[in-house]
């Protein structure tokens, strides 16, 4: 479960289904700064219980450039 409030984020196991799901792929294109937008998101196959709670996470990565340090 990755709770976000405040500016500051806390990654937990959870058995609960959270309002938005992904698989850690997905989740490495979000932190990342990868979805420019809710349905760029929503087209990749992240899963949301609605379309304010994907935006809000959307939104929480937009104002970043997409990056990653590795480099291949």
């Amino acid at each position: 479960m990755l709770e976000i409030k405040g500016g500051a984020a806390e990654l937990s196991p959870a058995r609960a289904e959270g309002q938005v799901a992904f698989t850690r792929r997905q989740l490495a294109v979000w932190y990342a700064g990868g979805y420019r937008s809710a349905t760029a998101a929503r087209m990749a196959g992240v899963r949301a219980l609605s379309a304010p709670a994907l935006s809000t996470l959307v939104r929480s990565t937009t104002h970043l450039e997409p990056w990653l340090p590795d480099h291949f």
